[in-house]
């Protein structure tokens, strides 16, 4: 047990007390399918040059929501792009059956097991314009921890693609096309931004991811300007989404006028980087609704 001191203080805490070779994390609402640790661990082990084996999840709730196959539902706005397929993603792939033996708890549970595959390589690229990883299901090596160092405490909502991103700069990954978390859904996440305050929450959230890419995508100058084309488009698109909940807030009208000021410079960063908001620009001189 330690002080509440977020997600991430957490994880550093658990990750100190762990004793073992492979790290995972589970969050108390969620839940590991009964083969998720035996499968990844028999990865890490087929595949010693990768950092973490991450892996497709499902998700559910208390109601009979159940959607077995759900990572690109959950990752929606990157699988969007058709540029985005496991293929493109990464240089390798192998069928999951001819790589290992499949748990037998994987084999009665899932029909289609046979057709699935485990893709290997480095994903630093597409990772750092794209949230397409569910970050909860990765079994991770204590060696790369012990070289990347912990989760940042200060990060909050984003902690896990921040770490991630640090370790995906330096290593490659491997990920299987099986669901080994599934993510419970309910209405006290953390991660949440329903309700009456879900706006200015998801401006919030924006932020946070804002600086995270931001301070990746910059850390090193001759990687930036090499894809420096890529990175100011995706950077202008999170400067609008920063700027556009601001714009759609439902909070008294002196609040919005305030947000619409916090919402210009967002949108002028936005415009330099050549992703045009010239609407969303008059819209915050506007009266509210």
């Amino acid at each position: 047990r330690t002080e509440h001191g977020g997600v991430a203080h957490a994880r550093n805490v658990g990750t100190r007390a762990a004793t073992g070779e492979y790290l995972a994390y589970l969050d108390s609402d969620d839940r590991l399918y009964p083969y998720a640790i035996e499968l990844q661990a028999a990865l890490l082990d087929r595949f010693p040059t990768v950092a973490f084996v991450c892996a497709e999840m499902s998700g559910f709730d208390d109601h009979g929501y159940f959607d077995r196959y759900h990572l690109k539902t959950y990752h929606a706005s990157a699988y969007r792009d058709l540029a985005v397929t496991y293929d493109r993603i990464f240089s390798t792939s192998e069928s999951l059956s001819a790589v290992m033996r499949l748990p037998a708890t994987l084999t009665a549970d899932d029909a289609t097991v046979s057709q699935r595959r485990v893709y290997t390589g480095s994903v630093f690229d597409v990772y750092l314009l794209k949230t397409f990883l569910c970050q909860n299901s990765i079994l991770v090596r204590r060696a790369v921890i012990d070289e990347v160092g912990d989760r940042n405490p200060g990060v909050r909502h984003w902690q896990e693609v921040d770490f991630l991103l640090r370790i995906c700069r330096r290593h490659p990954i491997c990920f299987v096309d099986v669901p080994t978390y599934q993510l419970r859904y309910h209405d006290g996440q953390i991660s949440g931004t329903g309700g009456i305050r879900g706006k200015d929450a998801w401006a919030r959230k924006q932020r946070i991811l804002l600086r995270v890419i931001k301070r990746h995508a910059l850390a090193d100058d001759g990687y930036y300007q090499r894809h420096r084309v890529a990175i100011d488009r995706h950077l202008a698109q999170l400067h609008r989404a920063v700027a556009v909940p601001l714009l759609l807030s439902d909070s008294p009208e002196a609040c919005r006028l305030g947000y619409a000021r916090r919402a210009r410079p967002y949108l002028r960063r936005a415009a330099l980087l050549s992703a045009p908001s010239d609407l969303l620009w008059l819209s915050s001189y506007l009266p509210g609704p």
